[in-house]
């Protein structure tokens, strides 16, 4: 039986296997764990500082690399913009950008703009689980078929899936933890509500993406 009467057709052997492999290829964390330049974590490194002295607030790896997400010295809680940053797995640089959490649309975003929106999350404390959760998620939507941190994606969906595999596989602790962070993308989405008022007022339809509470 599927959460709210749709089967994405996961088993617990698949969920077992892509729970490993998120362990063995991700991480993240809320708070900066010193002054380390690097630290090792899978076969990648985890860049903690930088050259402004800006606090690292999430720090992730997988088959494309790793990322840092850093909140600049002038930040404004209540404008929350944050520097992200990507290296390849040979260390270099491969992206740098400033990244405005009230532009992030979990419809169609790229991992480094979803990747600092749940740190944000996480750091603010609106949703402490975020990162591990979206982590999760990506795990999972990489494990038939890679994607790049540039490729844009709707996370509603692919968060959803991740609910699904938890639901399928009796894990009710890890299905409370996805529901949480996709509840806390479909309200605290800024962008998000900007294009839904747009939609309401030009059709009269509400087109939220979905409504897991039945």
């Amino acid at each position: 039986m599927g959460i709210n009467g749709i089967s994405a057709g996961y088993d617990a052997a698949r969920y077992t296997n892509i729970k490993n492999k998120a362990n063995a290829a991700s991480t993240g964390f809320a708070g900066s764990t010193g002054k380390t330049a690097a630290t090792q974590n899978a076969s990648f490194a985890l860049h903690i500082s930088n050259e402004a002295g800006e606090k690292a607030i999430g720090c992730a790896t997988d088959q494309n690399g790793s990322v840092t997400v850093y909140k600049p010295k002038d930040f404004d809680p209540s404008h929350p913009v944050y520097r992200v940053k990507a290296w390849d797995t040979e260390g270099n640089v491969t992206a740098e950008r400033m990244v405005d959490v009230a532009e992030v649309d979990p419809n169609c975003a790229d991992y480094l703009d979803m990747f600092a929106y749940s740190s944000h999350l996480a750091d603010s404390g609106k949703c402490p689980d975020a990162q591990g959760a979206f982590i999760g998620a990506n795990a999972n939507y990489n494990a038939d078929s890679g994607h790049s941190y540039f490729d844009k994606a709707n996370w509603f969906g692919i968060v959803k899936d991740m609910m699904q595999m938890q639901y399928d596989a009796g894990n009710l602790a890890g299905y409370a933890k996805y529901k949480q962070f996709w509840d806390s993308l479909s309200s605290g989405s800024e962008a998000v509500m900007r294009a839904y008022d747009k939609t309401r007022k030009e059709t009269g339809i509400d087109p939220f993406p979905m409504n897991l509470n039945g």
